[in-house]
């Protein structure tokens, strides 16, 4: 599948604020009315919002509001961690506060550095809704090499989805990167990092097209680029399993 041209923007990026029309409520309502377990999510955030020109913490709060308001009654839990009145849980998870706004779901095998807005937003509810069902999509081959990585005794495996917001393939491979970590049971750990928001990655990784998708053991420093476009299914699995040491047949 296709990747997109990385065109950095000059000046600031304008920063939206969350407006959704009556219509769309009802759209994104009917697909949150599929959960069937409750799901939650941490969102760090800080009062300076890492102190940048742009402040994308308060559409990423927007967004967060309003999918649980349009969700089933207590199925979607949105915790809200300041840096400033709770420095330990920041702590406790890694956050960086110069990284927000960071939201974790799966007690951090899903990561978003970065506000999940533009096309970013149909994956993320999705992932969210997937999460609540435990219905991945995956296919049986890959569910059944993710088991056997939950399974053995080795480092976790880092899939960084490197992403913009106009991106139209990037939801794609952010999906699939979220359901590794699913069925692997936290084995895989999925990092969707935002590219303008986070610039020091993208530009680290000599990001010229979305989304890239880089892989590292959680023991590495840094990462190899594997992938530019969305990655076939099988590929990223064969990719994940040698990061972490399990023998493909």
């Amino acid at each position: 599948m296709s990747a997109t041209p990385l065109e950095k923007p000059e000046g600031p990026t304008e920063v939206p604020h969350i407006e959704v029309d009556e219509e769309t409520k009802e759209i994104i309502k009917e697909i949150l009315s599929q959960m069937r377990n409750p799901v939650d999510i941490l969102f760090f955030t800080s009062s300076t919002c890492g102190n940048r020109d742009t402040n994308w913490c308060v559409p990423t709060e927007e967004l967060l509001d309003l999918l649980a308001s349009l969700a089933p009654q207590g199925m979607l839990n949105v915790r809200k961690v300041r840096y400033e009145e709770d420095k330990e849980t920041f702590e406790k998870y890694g956050v960086d506060p110069n990284r927000v706004p960071v939201i974790y779901m799966l007690d951090g095998a899903i990561r978003y550095l970065g506000a999940p807005l533009g096309e970013e937003v149909r994956a993320f509810i999705e992932t969210i809704v997937r999460i609540s069902t435990g219905e991945t999509k995956l296919r049986p081959r890959t569910k059944k090499g993710l088991e056997a990585l939950a399974s053995a005794d080795s480092k976790r495996v880092h899939v960084m989805t490197v992403v913009t917001p106009s991106c139209p393939y990037c939801p794609y491979a952010v999906l699939m990167a979220n359901m590794f970590a699913y069925d692997s049971k936290g084995k895989v750990v999925s990092i969707t990092v935002e590219a303008y928001e986070q610039s020091d990655i993208a530009d680290a990784y000599q990001v010229s097209a979305v989304p890239t998708v880089i892989l590292m053991r959680e023991d590495q420093d840094t990462g190899n680029v594997e992938f530019i476009g969305v990655p076939p299914e099988s590929d990223l699995l064969k990719k994940v399993l040698d990061y972490g040491g399990v023998q493909t047949q």
